[in-house]
């Protein structure tokens, strides 16, 4: 199989699997037990806090690991709930679907799949106490103005959050340069296992999983140890997989232009990141395509992975284009894996669609 699915979850790396099952003894044990095995498991969790805290410029005191994204935004949301909040129409599921219900103005992304500083301006009131706005969409890789928001609320009494899986070992993060008050990543989107991510917080908010006192009471839970550990070493791998990627991106655009077929790119090429590329192919409907390269041994989807399965078209180009496009539309994404090989057969399974 040819995998072209990193945005929805990386292949996972092997070669971290077998670091971990080679010191088992360093993360077998419950990390907060206070016996030699809990030590050396508490010893591996720190670490990679450290490293995790390293890599987004962060104090690893203010780094709360969870079990993904989708908790940490759970969480930051489940903080403000009966506030006046902004957010944006393209942010991920685990976003959209916890305000539903919510006092909540959203931001109208652009044709080119981007929110405004000067809408956000517009439309902030004096009760406005929380803002979230992905760094990078998920669907289309668009990178949003976060840095320009974050300056803009740094000196407001209003909670800035920052959805930046997508950016993470893409794009350079600082939490500091983008002002942020907290922000979420999950470890499987660059090659960790599943089940692990983190949230940062500038300041202490509600927990939203209580019970015992990990994570100094921010978070209860028994620590998952080799989660933690994939997510620090796999974000180091990423750091040495820029270039290909970004080479990759282009090489993928370049071929796409020769096979000939009716296409446009969905979003904006200029200011995105180099792992996604969304593809309105105009004679062809998303689940026959995706049926027609899967029975070539080729992964894509059509939008994000929370919605797959259903076949619905995606929100974030219905709510930027219209439905009619996403239901003509591709993502592809690519990760350390990927070869120029593999596009190459792509296009060669694209072009047959032209006889």
């Amino acid at each position: 199989m040819i995998y072209f699915d990193y945005a929805a979850t990386s292949l996972k790396r092997k070669e971290i699997i077998e670091e971990i099952l080679a010191k088992f003894e360093d993360f077998d044990a419950n990390a907060d037990s206070t016996h030699g095995l809990g030590r050396k498991a508490k010893k591996s969790l720190e670490e990679a806090r450290r490293k995790i805290a390293s890599s987004i410029k962060a104090d690893p005191r203010r780094v709360i690991f969870t079990s993904g994204a989708s908790e940490s935004n759970n969480t930051v949301i489940n903080a403000y709930r009966g506030s006046n909040i902004i957010s944006t129409n393209i942010e991920h599921d685990s976003i959209l679907n916890n305000l539903e219900g919510e006092k909540v103005t959203y931001l109208k992304a652009d044709k080119h799949g981007l929110v405004s500083l000067d809408d956000l301006k517009s439309k902030l009131k004096d009760d406005t106490k929380l803002v979230i706005v992905m760094f990078v969409n998920n669907e289309l890789s668009t990178i949003e103005p976060v840095r320009e928001i974050g300056e803009y609320l740094k000196d407001k009494p209003v909670h800035f959050h920052v959805d930046a899986v997508q950016a993470y070992g893409h794009l350079d993060i600082d939490v500091d340069e983008i002002f942020c008050d907290s922000l979420s990543l999950s470890g499987h989107k660059v090659g960790g296992i599943n089940g692990f991510g983190i949230l940062y917080l500038r300041e202490d908010i509600e927990p939203f999983i209580k019970g015992g006192e990990q994570e100094k009471h921010r978070r209860a839970g028994t620590s998952f140890v080799m989660g933690a550990y994939s997510m620090a070493e796999a974000f180091e791998k990423t750091l040495t997989e820029r270039e290909k990627i970004r080479d990759l991106k282009k090489y993928f655009l370049a071929e796409l232009d020769k096979v000939k077929i009716n296409y446009e790119i969905n979003g904006s090429l200029d200011n995105s990141s180099d792992h996604i590329v969304n593809v309105y192919f105009k004679d062809f409907k998303s689940d026959f395509l995706l049926t027609y390269l899967d029975m070539h041994g080729i992964c894509a989807s059509a939008g994000s992975a929370c919605r797959a399965g259903a076949l619905e078209p995606s929100r974030v180009l219905t709510n930027i284009y219209d439905e009619e496009r996403a239901l003509h539309s591709l993502r592809f994404s690519f990760g350390y894996k990927n070869e120029k090989a593999d596009i190459d057969y792509l296009m060669k399974v694209l072009k047959e669609l032209n006889k």
